[in-house]
């Protein structure tokens, strides 16, 4: 008796510690993050972030809107990688600024000379 008790007490300690331990997360909803918008070589740009996602689905590039996202054209992309993206500049836009929209989270914007 006193040995099935002892098993009992083991099982509760191992069970209790396992309902203790922390689980790992994976964040989903990360915000695209743009850090620089390079526009030296034009007509390429090149866009430098974090968590800009593959370009796959939902993910595109916005260029010429105003501050808040509005008007602007959406570019196609020659490249795309989680931390930078390469497209050339439409001819039909002017200043404004640039986004990242990845699997449909919008980026903060950063002005960019596009001409």
């Amino acid at each position: 008796m006193r040995g099935a008790l002892m098993t009992i007490v083991g099982l509760s300690a191992v069970v209790l510690l396992a309902a203790c331990t922390p689980s790992a997360t994976v964040a989903t909803q990360v915000v695209p993050t743009l850090i620089s918008v390079q526009t030296r070589d034009a007509p390429t740009i090149v866009l430098q972030g974090r968590y800009l996602g593959s370009g796959a689905g939902d993910s595109y590039v916005l260029v010429g809107a105003n501050v808040d996202a509005e008007g602007g054209v959406k570019v196609e992309a020659t490249s795309w990688s989680p931390s930078r993206i390469v497209f050339d500049a439409p001819a039909e836009i002017a200043d404004g600024f640039v986004f990242v929209f990845a699997d449909g989270r919008r980026s903060n914007p950063l002005p960019a000379n596009v001409q």
